[in-house]
């Protein structure tokens, strides 16, 4: 047994005496070999295409900036009241709803100053009462006597008017009666023409007597119509000065009424102006005594102390937390491109990854020369010495747990598009021809029968750009086609040597 042993043994050795000549005489062959496959395995690795499946994205381009977050809605609680504070029922950081009384002060003294005037206003009351009665009674009078005057005024110038009437019948009755004894008279004449005396004497004689008569009648009525007429302007200045009587006597009674009225208008605006005035101030004064939150909110500043007299009239400050907001500056880059009405995410340290929705509520296109340098990401952010700035209002700040002064990031979305095909910026080739016009393409890794690939270029129109992914628009481009990540060391037509899946598309904040 030890002898087939000793054989085996020996075999062994020889085997691996010549294996170990074998070895030695194609070390030179091996370590050539051996580079080869190095070098090859270096030239695959260099030309390996690294790809990507084109898939859906939701793109967005945004603004990111950063502020501290406040109350939409500060009030300053204020007060003019010099008194002692009673009690004070807050401190900082104290909720209140509106309507909570605050603090109270001293009313002690503004109570009795308003004792003392009313007791003084009740007490000439009934002097005041009388004093008004009397005025008023006299008002009543001067009416009276008014419509008294003006009736015998006007019974003056009835009277007036009715002698001049009569004058003036009288004058008119004259005329006719002249007339009458003037046709008396021409007829008596013409009667006397037509009679011979010598033949006729009695009817002539008549006839003489009958003219005479006329005529002495005649120069009666003649003379009694002259008298009249001289009186006729005594009538009609009578008339007139009985109207100029009635006028002056409504004048005089018109004065002393208003005089009574003035009197009596100026009594109630001294009672109201003067006693009532300051009475309803002191009564002011001692309801602004109780000092109630005019909204609700949070206590963020106090400035009086229980037992002090304030020294400011601001009290204290009020903070709603159920409407927040972020006021955050813009660079001059990107202020054109805010509009109020923008949606915004804000996320806060304390919060970690919760993101909250909020709108730019407000736009300010005012440089601040005294404003740090805005940080800006995503579409341009310059840097400047000064800003402009924006305010971002909490859509739902009631359920958000956000507090006043955390500091809040802000990213404010200029523009976005869900669900669109999109690739990484770099895999995007810009061509230029010759009349300088500019077209895009990708290359996509397409699949043979052999199991190899080819790259395959493929026009395309680029959409929406974001941070990291870009739309891309073409028919033949589908969901799954694998694209070439980097475009630039390949070409249309070419072999792909070796393909890199890239598992990780690199997404930086596209969601």
């Amino acid at each position: 047994m030890e002898q087939v042993k000793k054989k085996k043994k020996g075999k062994k050795i020889l085997i691996a005496v010549i294996v170990l000549l074998l070895l030695s005489g194609g070390a030179v062959g091996f370590v050539s070999c051996n580079r080869n496959m190095s070098a090859s395995v270096q030239d695959i690795s260099a030309n390996a295409v690294e790809t990507a499946e084109i898939t859906y994205h939701d793109i967005s381009n945004h603004i990111s900036v950063s502020g501290n977050v406040e109350s939409e809605n500060l009030v300053k609680v204020t007060s003019k009241l010099t008194a002692k504070v009673e009690s004070l029922n807050v401190e900082i950081g104290s909720h209140v709803n509106q309507g909570d009384v605050l603090c109270v002060f001293d009313s002690s003294e503004l109570q009795q100053q308003y004792d003392s005037l009313l007791k003084s206003q009740e007490n000439s009351q009934s002097q005041n009462e009388n004093t008004h009665k009397i005025n008023q009674r006299n008002l009543e009078n001067a009416k009276q006597e008014k419509e008294i005057n003006l009736a015998q005024a006007q019974r003056a110038i009835d009277d007036a008017v009715s002698s001049r009437d009569k004058a003036y019948q009288k004058e008119n009755n004259l005329v006719d009666e002249l007339n009458a004894e003037t046709e008396k008279r021409d007829n008596a004449k013409q009667k006397m023409n037509t009679i011979n005396p010598e033949e006729d004497p009695e009817g002539y004689a008549k006839a003489s007597q009958d003219y005479q008569t006329a005529e002495m009648n005649m120069q009666a009525k003649e003379s009694s119509l002259e008298a009249i007429r001289d009186q006729l302007d005594t009538y009609d200045k009578a008339v007139q000065s009985a109207l100029d009587a009635y006028d002056a006597t409504e004048r005089s009674a018109n004065i002393t009424i208003q005089n009574y009225q003035d009197i009596l208008d100026a009594e109630q605006f001294q009672q109201n102006s003067d006693s009532g005035t300051e009475l309803q101030k002191l009564a002011d004064s001692i309801a602004e005594c109780t000092v109630t939150a005019p909204k609700s909110g949070v206590i963020t500043s106090l400035n009086i102390a229980q037992g002090s007299i304030p020294t400011t009239d601001a009290l204290m400050t009020i903070e709603d937390t159920d409407s927040l907001k972020i006021t955050v500056q813009i660079n001059e880059a990107d202020i054109l491109k805010i509009q109020e009405g923008m949606p915004a995410v804000v996320k806060t340290s304390a919060t970690g990854d919760q993101e909250f929705d909020a709108t730019v509520s407000r736009v300010v296109n005012i440089y601040n020369n005294s404003a740090q340098g805005a940080s800006g990401m995503g579409s341009g952010s310059g840097t400047n010495s000064g800003n402009y700035s924006a305010e971002i209002t909490m859509n739902h700040a009631t359920d958000s747990n956000l507090l006043i002064g955390m500091n809040a990031k802000v990213k404010i979305i200029l523009s976005e598009k869900e669900h669109v095909l999109a690739v990484p910026y770099d895999a995007i080739v810009t061509d230029t021809d010759e009349t300088g016009e500019e077209s895009s393409h990708i290359l996509l890794a397409v699949t043979n029968s052999d199991g190899t690939a080819t790259a395959k270029a493929v026009k395309i129109e680029k959409g929406m750009e974001g941070s990291y992914y870009t739309e891309i628009i073409s028919s033949e481009i589908q969901e799954g086609d694998q694209i070439i990540i980097n475009p630039g060391d390949h070409q249309d037509g070419e072999i792909l040597p070796g393909i890199h899946a890239n598992q990780g598309n690199g997404a930086d904040g596209d969601a």
